[in-house]
């Protein structure tokens, strides 16, 4: 991932439609009360499943295993400024790309006063039931995505 800067981040939020609030628990942060870095991966995770029930996909135990069968290959990570412990945060999601079988959903994360503390961009593979190999993303999904992100999103997956 080509570093980008604080302010090159900041002026992407524009195009994010969906976020979510956390606070930094006691189990997320080192000796330093700094979050582990592993821990905004967490963030993010579920930050992208209440994206992908808020675009109208269903949540619940099958949601990841048979009805939607995604599974993450990819994620590359820019560190801006560290959380603390008790620190409050917004996770703000967006797709921004739709291939065949593959999802690019995008994350940041900043505090309350709107420091950028992370970007995450992570590639998600639609797969098969049967042999786990990569499937075309059905039509429907592919809308619920569509309807949310609107012209900011690039679909290659006609």
């Amino acid at each position: 991932m080509k570093k980008i800067t604080e302010e090159e981040v900041q002026k992407e939020l524009k195009l994010f439609k969906h976020s979510i609030m956390g606070q930094v628990k006691f189990h997320e942060v080192d000796s330093f009360g700094v979050v582990h870095n592993i821990q905004y991966f967490y963030f993010c995770e579920w930050a992208r499943t209440k994206y992908l029930e808020f675009c109208g996909i269903k949540f619940d135990h099958t949601t990841f295993t048979t009805s939607n069968p995604l599974m993450t290959v990819y994620h590359e990570m820019n560190y801006f400024n560290p959380l603390l412990l008790s620190f409050e945060y917004e996770v703000f999601t967006r797709t921004s790309h739709i291939g065949n079988s593959s999802i690019t959903i995008e994350n940041i994360i900043t505090d309350l006063d709107g420091k950028i503390i992370i970007k995450l961009k992570s590639v998600l593979v639609y797969l098969s039931t049967t042999d786990y190999k990569p499937t075309r993303i059905p039509d429907e999904f592919r809308n619920f995505i569509m309807q949310m992100e609107g012209n900011d999103l690039i679909s290659s997956g006609k």
